[in-house]
């Protein structure tokens, strides 16, 4: 008995399905892949897929495995920039049992004969937004939960999303402005700022003449002494920008004209987050 199978057909489906599970992944292990890598990653997924349908001999199961698995470790390799290591091991997991939940509803509407290419497109469509929902519901009450909150910097217009943990023993005030101070990495400053503009900023201590600079002086850079948790003083460099808002679960805070201070040690915030919010901003 022969099997009529069309293999564009097969590409197609092994193409969408490929994308949606590599952007659902990405999106819940945090891996920011791009939408270009996932699509090639995607392609080659189903070219493999396609290409073991020629095989002239069964394939065994273990093999099968062995060979799924390759395919997967390549797909996300390439897809998220991933090297050999737990997070690689991870994301082939995450993978593996996503593929489990989604080709486990695809197989009981294929079976029940009622798979058209309509069903299947509604049917990629409701179970990404299904499950992306899901993700977005879990991640938010799993941030509360640590005080970590949606925050959006803003300065000229430009924008820039990343996440904010409310610190009560964060007091520091900004005796220029009279305002709270909050502590922001300089990598989440290049987003919205850049990097040659914040190198400035970096080596402003030893270059004092950089703040007569007219593309610093919309920032209006200024030190500010602080004293850390273990009694050491010290000084900060702030900047202020246009805006920053805080995403909190009753409601939208908006600070115009937030005080932001540069810290420049690698550990002093953690890696969820990108801003030590003042415990004033809130209150």
């Amino acid at each position: 008995m022969y099997q009529t199978i069309y293999i564009d057909i097969v590409f197609l489906t092994n193409f969408l399905m490929d994308y949606m599970l590599l952007r659902l992944v990405g999106r819940f292990l945090h891996l920011g892949g791009s939408r270009f890598r996932c699509l090639a990653s995607a392609a080659l997924g189903a070219g493999f897929s396609c290409l073991l349908l020629y095989m002239p001999v069964r394939i065994v199961f273990p093999v099968a495995v062995l060979i799924h698995g390759s395919c997967a470790f390549f797909m996300a390799a390439f897809a998220f920039r991933l090297k050999r290591g737990c997070l690689l091991a991870k994301t082939i997991l995450a993978m593996y049992l996503t593929a489990f939940v989604v080709g486990g509803i695809y197989q009981a509407l294929e079976t029940e004969g009622t798979m058209t290419g309509r069903t299947f497109l509604l049917f990629l469509a409701g179970t990404y937004g299904s499950l992306y929902t899901l993700t977005c519901v879990a991640e938010t009450f799993r941030l509360c939960r640590k005080n970590i909150y949606p925050v959006t910097l803003i300065y000229q217009g430009k924008k820039q999303q990343s996440y904010g943990f409310f610190d009560t023993g964060n007091l520091l005030m900004d005796p220029v402005s009279r305002q709270p101070v909050s502590i922001v990495k300089p990598e989440l400053l290049e987003k919205v700022l850049s990097r040659e503009l914040v190198k400035k900023l970096m080596y402003i201590k030893e270059k004092p003449e950089e703040l007569e600079s007219t593309e610093l002086a919309g920032l209006r850079p200024h030190f500010l002494s602080c004293r850390t948790a273990g009694g050491k003083e010290g000084l900060l460099l702030g900047v202020i920008l246009t805006e920053l808002t805080i995403q909190t679960p009753g409601r939208v805070v908006h600070v115009g004209k937030p005080v932001l201070a540069i810290t420049f040690e690698p550990s002093a915030l953690g890696e969820e987050y990108g801003i030590l919010l003042n415990s004033r901003l809130l209150n």
